[in-house]
């Protein structure tokens, strides 16, 4: 027996006791996809996680907080440019035509080429003022801005093998992607050369080489095929997904809150815990993802899919909280002396976290429905968002670092209930 059959029988079994039903062939690629995209991403994860430890102990919490602005700032400049991305995967995944693909795929590039150069556009026309709005310098801004494109780049890029179910070159990029990342910022180290606009030009490269490689990967499939009836689709999905988008970005404005409430340092210890634990959970939520969205797009029966995935919320808890707060005291031993380690903070980020990978599996279900699952997931987003913000600037005053892992927390489990009272959105046969 070869150890990828052993793999599937042990998963077999495991499927079976949670779900009470044995495994079907379509179960089967799907454990098989996933599977591939998890052995890529725990390498990568590794990667990642080596890198932040030791920018962490070379930058400082003040640096290291900096770097964290300009990645959450990052994050939030990139909406407007990735957009296209969802919609992309879940009408590409949908069709079997491959021209319809390519069709689909080429269309959806054009248009987030368009998205991103306008927007860079806007953001450097209004740089001053949106500096002053995240609270950041004006290099902070720039370094986010040129963060936010090549992230595009990136995730445009990878998110194109998910529609083919390209798992295995996916899981491989990935992975190669924080190897880049990590070797860029140990280079610029070996010839004493640390600071944060280093780290952030390790960022740059790492996505930078990846993207290109993937568009000679998959240049048969990128043409100057324009569309007009699928760019109609896409805008009007994206459209309807913009403001959730918007909302669950923003959600990185806590960073912000605690800046402005508290020190950069503090940022820098936030982001300390948000790594072991948020992160993780991100991570292995993408994992999952990277199969779960193409297949849920498919899926003719959705709260068929629901049902699996409050079957498996009670086994998940018990294995994910634990295992979360495990790291995040593991990793803080590894930051050293200057970050300090609590362990009511580290065990609402436990919670946060498991509570965010339910409300990430409950949001992309709904989102794979179409149109009307986008209208439910943005009023989702928006929610946790107001409960986010709601929260944080009242507890952070009070009780600093602590009320931003709490207020994460309610902020998943509001969304989480508001997106479950919500389920006769989904499709069923």
């Amino acid at each position: 027996m070869t150890v990828k059959e052993l793999g599937l029988r042990l998963l077999s079994v495991l499927y079976e006791l949670i779900f009470k039903e044995k495994m079907d062939d379509q179960a089967r690629s799907f454990v098989l996809s996933t599977s591939y995209v998890g052995i890529g991403t725990l390498v990568g994860s590794l990667f990642t996680l080596a890198f932040s430890i030791i920018a962490a102990r070379a930058l400082g919490p003040g640096n290291f907080g900096i770097l964290g602005l300009v990645s959450t700032v990052g994050t939030i400049l990139a909406i407007s440019m990735i957009a296209a991305s969802t919609p992309m995967i879940k009408y590409g995944s949908e069709v079997q035509d491959h021209l319809v693909q390519v069709t689909i795929i080429s269309t959806s590039y054009i248009l987030i080429a368009v998205l991103t150069v306008t927007s860079a556009c806007i953001f450097v026309l209004f740089s001053a003022p949106l500096s002053y709005l995240f609270g950041v310098t004006a290099e902070v801004f720039f370094f986010a801005l040129f963060l936010a494109v090549t992230s595009t780049f990136y995730q445009l890029t990878t998110n194109s093998l998910r529609v083919f179910f390209k798992m295995r070159a996916y899981a491989l990029l990935t992975a190669a992607q924080s190897v880049i990342l990590l070797a860029a910022f140990l280079a610029f180290i070996s010839k004493n050369l640390t600071s944060w606009e280093l780290a952030a030009y390790s960022y740059y490269l790492s996505y930078a080489v990846i993207g290109f490689i993937l568009v000679v990967y998959l240049r048969d499939y990128i043409k100057l095929r324009f569309e007009r009836s699928w760019a109609k689709k896409i805008v009007h999905y994206s459209l309807l997904a913009l403001p959730g988008g918007v909302a669950a970005t923003f959600m990185g404005v806590d960073r912000v809150l605690i800046n402005k409430f508290m020190t950069t340092a503090d940022v820098g210890i936030y982001a300390a815990y948000f790594l072991p634990s948020i992160t993780v959970a991100v991570l292995l939520w993408m994992v999952i993802n990277a199969a779960f969205f193409p297949y849920a797009s498919k899926s003719d029966d959705k709260l068929a899919i629901l049902r699996r995935v409050n079957k498996a919320a009670p086994y998940l808890a018990a294995l994910l909280a634990p295992s979360v707060f495990l790291l995040e005291w593991i990793v803080f031993f590894l930051y050293g002396r200057q970050y300090p380690f609590s362990w009511e903070i580290a065990l609402f980020f436990a919670i946060a976290a498991t509570m965010g990978f339910f409300y990430q599996a409950l949001s992309w279900l709904m989102a794979s429905e179409g149109t009307r699952g986008a209208k439910v997931n943005t009023l989702s987003s928006i929610i946790a968002l107001i409960v986010l913000v709601g929260f944080d600037v009242v507890l952070i005053p009070l009780i600093g670092i602590l009320g931003a892992a709490i207020t994460l927390v309610f902020a998943y489990l509001i969304a989480a209930l508001y997106l479950l009272s919500k389920r006769r959105v989904l499709s069923a046969n």
